[in-house]
């Protein structure tokens, strides 16, 4: 049982340092040795074998020099057992194993696993598996690894990473150029944070996770540093409506952009701001935009703007502000995001408010800002290591001191000391407006009551999943528009 694996993931992750340091005393508590959890990670990796690729025969295992070879040296011995066809490769010397790696390297020796000295002449494998690294990887790979992963990726295997794809940290999510790109991996023990956003999520593949029976001793000794919810606990945020709701009970939203021949990002995000369940949606725009942005859809307020007091008397009646999409950096830009500045209630930023406001960088505890990478980049000055995800969105709440969404896979949302790690999407999601729904989105659960945090981690999770619902009719030329059906039926 304890050797079981599962693609149900839990609510919480760690850093990887957290399971390093504390698996023997989470071991200990529950009266396993190092040497026992090893074998059951071995034993996991077995199971996931027999169930998931029961077809493959000719199986490449690459083995370093820690504990992730053991659990590497261990597996092929479980597989060699069964008649399959087995090739280890040490891509280390072995004189330097030590410990209970040592023990399996010898184990296997002796039940006659297959040991090549060099990448085996005929690469024909159906899988091959990274044990190489594990959790401990940091910095850069050597040369000679890299070329043994650039014949990994060439291959038409299916591959395989234990515990951490090699070239991955696990408490960063940093990738390093030419790291293993596995399509499965299987960790052990607890979710790493840096599994799970950005470039790694790529890397990873499908994600198992065994927690080889002791992810209970090892919660009681470590406090998580993210959270990762599952769609029942985040769908039961949604705002629920009264029996006796009126459209000014559901709040009203005054989204200011589209800048003179860019109406189209200003009225997806108002339609997404409606589809939301906002009450009442205004639009702030350029006067030639007008009738565009009304054209289909009449139940939005639009207001070509000229001057500042033209903007400043719609924004005395809102509740909520969206401020950028397709606002553009002109003068009258500026002039706009100017007057919205002074606006004391909660505020929805994306796109060229974010450029904008990097040029005037401002407090804004009551708000949520909407960067992908590049604008994340521009919001910090260009003086950040932004493959550091962990840390960009943490140094963008330290300066701007709004709520963060830091885009992209596993779109991080952070607020104080709470990390949430969002776990829907698709890569469906790289098209043209899918940011600006996603403010629209924000701004109409702020407006129904949501604090600026949660309506912005519940927000991101059904934009994600009203994609995903979306995509089943092909990923590729899925319209931002075309999430609005499915926005309206997640949220009830």
């Amino acid at each position: 049982m304890e050797a079981k694996y599962t693609a149900n993931l839990p609510q919480y992750a760690y850093l990887a340092q957290q399971v390093q340091a504390h698996e023997a005393q989470a071991a200990e508590k529950v009266g396993l040795s190092l040497w026992q959890l090893m074998q059951r990670a071995g034993e996991a990796l077995f199971n996931l074998f027999d169930l998931e690729f029961v077809e493959a025969n000719r199986i490449l295992i690459l083995a370093g020099k820690g504990n992730n070879a053991g659990d590497a040296y261990l597996l092929a011995t479980h597989l060699h057992q069964t008649g399959r066809e087995v090739v280890v490769y040490s891509v280390f010397p072995t004189n330097l194993l030590q410990g209970d790696a040592l023990k399996a390297y010898q184990h296997a020796k002796s039940c006659e696993v297959e040991f090549s000295a060099g990448w085996p002449q005929q690469d024909e494998f159906d899988v091959i598996v990274d044990g190489v690294f594990g959790t401990g990887f940091k910095g850069e790979l050597s040369s000679p690894l890299l070329a043994i992963f650039k014949q990994c990726e060439r291959s038409l295997a299916h591959k395989v990473s234990i515990d951490v794809p090699s070239g991955v940290n696990a408490n960063t999510s940093v990738v390093a150029e030419g790291a293993f790109k596995a399509d499965t991996t299987l960790t052990f023990i607890a979710l790493k944070q840096g599994l799970l956003t950005g470039k790694a999520v790529a890397h990873c593949g499908r994600l198992y996770l065994a927690e080889l029976g002791i992810a209970e001793a090892f919660s009681e000794l470590v406090k998580p540093t993210a959270n990762y919810p599952s769609q029942q606990n985040q769908l039961a945020l949604r705002p629920i409506r009264a029996i006796d709701s009126y459209k000014n009970q559901c709040g009203h939203v005054l989204l200011i952009g589209g800048g003179q021949g860019m109406a189209g990002a200003i009225r997806l995000a108002a339609e997404a701001c409606l589809r939301a369940g906002a009450g009442l949606v205004s639009v702030a725009t350029h006067p030639d935009n007008v009738a565009i942005v009304l054209q289909g859809r009449y139940e939005l307020m639009v207001h070509g703007i000229e001057s500042e007091q033209d903007l400043k008397a719609l924004i005395a009646k809102v509740d909520v502000l969206v401020i950028g999409p397709g606002l553009g950096q002109s003068t009258w830009a500026k002039m706009l995001f100017a007057t919205a500045s002074m606006f004391t209630g909660p505020k929805v930023i994306d796109a060229d408010g974010l450029n904008l406001l990097s040029e005037r960088p401002m407090q804004l505890s009551n708000s949520v800002l909407t960067p992908h990478i590049g604008e994340a980049r521009r919001l910090l000055g260009g003086s950040s290591n932004l493959a550091a995800r962990f840390d960009v969105v943490k140094s963008l709440h330290e300066k701007y001191t709004a709520s963060i969404v830091l885009k992209g896979p596993g779109s991080l949302i952070f607020n104080d000391d709470c990390l949430t790690i969002n776990r829907s999407g698709t890569p469906a999601m790289a098209s043209a407006g899918m940011g600006d729904v996603l403010s629209g989105m924000i701004a109409a659960l702020i407006a129904q009551g949501m604090t600026p945090f949660k309506a912005a981690q519940l927000g991101v999770y059904l934009h994600g999943l009203a994609a995903q619902m979306a995509a089943k009719d092909g990923e590729k030329g899925l319209l931002a528009s075309d999430l609005f059906v499915y926005i309206r039926r997640l949220l009830g």
